[in-house]
């Protein structure tokens, strides 16, 4: 039997998608080359009301195309609104976040709900992977949940409280990657800064990432998918620092929001002169080190003078690359109920300025690096036939070359 999986949201869905995949073959089913297959699989996102859009229409285009075809539907948005799947002829089954490990046996069960009623008692679902992106970059994912609630975040509602994956998996796992032939290992979860082993509360992030470090003679680095400066401490700098050959000096903050009264109403939990403190400590370990961060314009009750509070941080820091996105209302959340909405034309306005001083910020760290050296992990080649990579500080490079550079390191000076 073939299958096809569709993957909308994050990198945490790919992994889980990935990993499905490789149990289906396993298995013995056959991934589909075309549109058409005997089985679909739909892994939902649930971030935005837009996210949200999207996996409708996902599933409803699979219900008409392929009428006669199970669906099974899987992921965040299904835990939360499985009401909206379960009436789409043809779904088979909707399972949520939930037993993400077994997914496929739902196929063979009767009804079609199968979605967990309480979201914030999971258990940790242990699906390693062994092939990775690209067969240049495994993603490895470490925790699961979050017990932040951010105002505006429906996450810690769609995948439950924050849980952790037991170290010696995760080494293993990221070990079998590099044997595969992956030479860059993406470190992440849903809120990957606060793990511990599950057995060890001793042994946090920086234990592990001193344990990736001597997995193998062969070339790899690793780079951490996201942090919250608010969990970043002076030994976990240094170690960046001390191996700077192996761990990636890139670090991805998520701010939210420049403007002290908006990060309050947000329930993000730290201040600004807090954050600034971090990446001031680390810039005096690290100086050429590149920060991204991710920023929500027009969060309720958002002024033109909190924006701009937003903008003139977001340029101080110097992010060199700047995730903006409209806030979108989600349910269950306290920011949902809030008064003062700013109209979509202005945060979708505001989001514009944030992109643009993004694409700024990048220009002026890429300058800053002139006639320095950059190590490239060629991932592929791109339509004008150059290799395309990203450097350990997460820079975009296009290379021109008559070898092969797929899937190597290319050290080259930056001009």
């Amino acid at each position: 039997m073939t299958f096809k999986i569709y993957t909308l949201g994050c990198k945490v869905n790919a992994y889980e998608s990935q990993a499905l995949k490789e149990r289906l073959l396993k298995q013995g089913y056959t991934e589909s080359t075309s549109k058409e297959a005997d089985i679909y699989f739909v892994n939902t996102c649930a971030v935005t009301s837009e996210a949200e859009r999207k996996d409708l229409q996902k599933v409803r285009s699979i219900s008409n195309q392929f009428p006669n075809k199970p669906i099974l539907v899987m992921g965040c948005s299904s835990q939360i609104h499985k009401e909206k799947y379960l009436e789409i002829p043809g779904v088979k089954a909707v399972v949520g976040n939930s037993r993400k490990e077994c997914l496929e046996k739902y196929l063979h069960e009767k009804g079609k709900d199968f979605v967990e009623k309480d979201s914030r008692h999971f258990t940790y679902a242990d699906t390693p992977t062994h092939i990775g992106e690209k067969n240049v970059r495994g993603y490895v994912k470490i925790q699961d949940g979050c017990d932040n609630f951010c105002s505006y975040c429906v996450v810690p509602f769609t995948r439950g409280n924050s849980r952790c994956r037991e170290h010696t998996s995760i080494l293993e796992e990221a070990k079998s990657l590099i044997e595969q032939g992956i030479k860059e290992l993406v470190i992440g979860g849903i809120d990957a800064g606060c793990y511990q082993d599950p057995n060890d509360s001793s042994y946090r992030l920086t234990s592990l990432l001193k344990d990736m470090l001597h997995l193998s003679d062969k070339p790899y680095r690793i780079r951490v998918s996201s942090i919250e400066a608010s969990q970043i401490d002076e030994e976990y700098v240094k170690l960046f620092a001390q191996h700077n050959d192996v761990l990636c000096p890139h670090f991805h903050l998520p701010l939210q929001s420049g403007s002290e009264k908006i990060l309050k109403e947000m329930n993000r939990k730290y201040a600004l002169s807090q954050f600034e403190e971090k990446v001031n400590l680390i810039r005096s370990y690290i100086p050429d080190v590149a920060f991204s961060s991710d920023v929500i314009a027009g969060f309720p009750g958002e002024s033109e003078v909190e924006f701009r509070e937003t903008y003139e941080f977001c340029k101080k820091i110097g992010f060199m690359r700047i995730h903006a996105f409209p806030y979108s209302e989600r349910p269950f959340t306290r920011a949902a109920i809030l008064k003062d909405s700013v109209p979509m034309r202005v945060r979708m306005d505001r989001v514009k300025e944030l992109i643009s001083l993004s694409e700024e910020n990048e220009k002026r760290y890429r300058s800053s690096l002139k006639g320095k050296e950059a190590l490239v992990l060629i991932e592929y080649k791109n339509k004008k036939g150059l290799f395309e990579g990203y450097s350990e500080n997460y820079l975009r490079f296009e290379i021109d070359s008559k070898e092969n550079l797929l899937n190597q390191f290319v050290k080259l000076n930056i001009d």
